[in-house]
């Protein structure tokens, strides 16, 4: 078996004022070797609040919040580079910019969804999330 090597920018750019959606979602027989999440949200009205879930193959293995992915996940520690599972690249509370990247959540057989909630209920927001995966023959 010889992965390819693919790359993934999900479709969803935006997000309405206090909505929940599924903002990504591709078909397994994949690995995924690297998933990004990026959020930019209004100066002033914009959270570390929002909630971002991750479903593979049906199952949720992630439903926290920004704040929480940066305490309890990344250890309070920002990286611009790293080999951790999970990295915080952006944690910006004065222009409610935020970045985290996962790395290696291996095999999806089915799919893998990427849930967000929008918590500012005055602002929308802008969401970037892309993925590099292998293809699995």
């Amino acid at each position: 078996m010889y992965p390819r090597r693919r790359f993934y920018k999900g479709p969803v750019t935006s997000l309405a004022a206090g909505k929940e959606e599924r903002v990504m979602f591709h078909r397994g027989k994949i690995c995924v070797r690297q998933l990004n999440l990026w959020y930019d949200g209004d100066d002033t009205t914009g959270s570390y609040s929002n909630i971002w879930k991750i479903k593979i193959d049906g199952q949720e293995i992630l439903n926290m919040t920004l704040y929480d992915i940066f305490t309890c996940l990344a250890g309070y520690v920002s990286a611009g580079h790293s080999d951790r599972p999970v990295v915080v690249q952006v944690f910006n509370n004065t222009s409610k910019t935020f970045g985290v990247i996962f790395h290696d959540l291996g095999v999806v057989n089915e799919g893998i969804e990427v849930w967000f909630k929008n918590v500012d209920t005055s602002n929308s927001c802008s969401l970037i999330i892309a993925m590099v995966y292998d293809v699995l023959e």
